[in-house]
């Protein structure tokens, strides 16, 4: 009976367009845009001169910083000192891709255009002012004397063969796979609203028919499963070899990650439909992609890292409970490092907030009761 009941359910879900268009379809042409816009990001590789950049100031770590960046032993910028009205001269005259206003506080950025030299010189100063908040978190718990450290030109790190390619481009790939499980709410909203006899006509058939309440609530579960996940592997395989995005070479373990993200989400979906079941159909579709984008702004996809970064320093549980980023995070991690204690601290997330939101569904559904049908 079970696997009657899968097998109709699950051509039901693949007959519903507006299920397939956000899942599958929204996805993967926001990953042919992605394509194209960040692909500029790794175009230092190519640079064969140098950029004219101009710090505005007396930050001599950010000068001398500029001044190391370097593409096969080229520097990348030609950094000049001037003051602002010079700077702003130069700029406006084409002479400067931008400039650094370091008496500015957080440092300024100006530019005159977009392309990819400013795209560059932003990244940079994300990252200088990510690892100077981290010295002063570090200063602060005076656990480390900085002031004993003496800075030499002698390395601690050793090249070694990944077998991966790293790619600005592939954080926002990361993001853009964890805002994709994150759809997996509307299948979720989905199996709710044809469950519940309040919700819909579909619900009333169900509630009248003698199988067993429970056995069609798995029945759906394991179908939308079995959609979604499919589903998932489609935009992976398209970003992987379609796109041409590197993953690394742990895909096992990020097959998991995915797979139990689209639990997640599919429960999730669950609860909320349940929580909303006096809301149309519609405004429920609504609310769980704003809820989705939000989230994704909030995890960096759309060019907001420096947000991510504050709430991961100054709002961690904030992250954790944050679905997109958590899996976002997961897939960064096994892709960057090399141990994963706090890749499985992640895993611990995913499945405690998936038996979290299937009890708190499982409490809900026991008290719904009906007067009439």
């Amino acid at each position: 009976m079970m696997r009657h009941l899968i097998y109709y359910r699950v051509k039901v879900l693949l007959g519903n367009r507006n299920l397939l268009f956000w899942t599958l379809i929204f996805p993967l042409i926001m990953g042919f845009f992605f394509k194209l816009v960040f692909s500029n990001l790794d175009q230092m590789q190519l640079l064969d001169k140098s950029t004219p950049v101009a710090v505005v100031g007396n930050d001599r770590e950010l000068r001398r910083g500029l001044t190391e960046v370097k593409n096969k032993n080229k520097p990348v910028f030609k950094v000049s000192h001037l003051s602002l009205a010079a700077a702003q001269k130069k700029l406006a005259a084409g002479e400067l891709a931008g400039y650094y206003d370091t008496n500015a506080q957080p440092i300024k950025l100006v530019i005159a255009e977009n392309g990819a030299d400013q795209s560059i010189l932003k990244e940079i100063l994300s990252r200088y002012e990510q690892n100077g908040a981290l010295f002063t978190e570090l200063a602060k718990s005076g656990k480390v004397n900085l002031a004993s450290l003496k800075v030499t030109d002698k390395h601690y790190t050793v090249n070694q063969v990944q077998g991966r390619n790293f790619s600005i481009m592939s954080f926002y790939f990361f993001t853009l796979i964890a805002m994709t499980i994150g759809y997996g709410l509307q299948f979720g909203l989905r199996n709710a609203e044809d469950e519940q006899a309040d919700q819909s006509e579909n619900g009333i058939r169900l509630a009248l028919t003698p199988v067993p309440k429970m056995m069609v609530v798995i029945s759906n579960l394991i179908a939308a499963l079995i959609v979604f996940y499919a589903i998932v592997l489609i935009v992976l395989a398209v970003f992987h070899w379609g796109y041409q995005i590197d993953f690394g070479n742990r895909w096992e373990l990020i097959l998991l990650v995915c797979l139990m993200g689209s639990i997640l989400q599919i429960c999730l979906g669950k609860l909320t439909g349940n929580l909303m079941s006096k809301r149309s159909y519609s405004q429920k579709i609504g609310f769980s992609t704003l809820i989705i984008s939000l989230l994704s702004l909030l995890a960096g996809m759309m060019g907001t890292q420096e947000i991510k970064y504050w709430i991961d320093l100054n709002l961690p549980l904030l992250g954790k409970l944050n679905v997109i980023n958590l899996i976002s995070d997961s897939i960064y991690q096994l892709f960057f490092y090399q141990s994963l204690s706090t890749f499985y601290q992640n895993l611990a997330w995913l499945l405690g907030l998936t038996v979290l939101f299937i009890l708190l569904d499982y409490r809900f559904e026991r008290r719904v009761q009906y007067d009439s049908l």
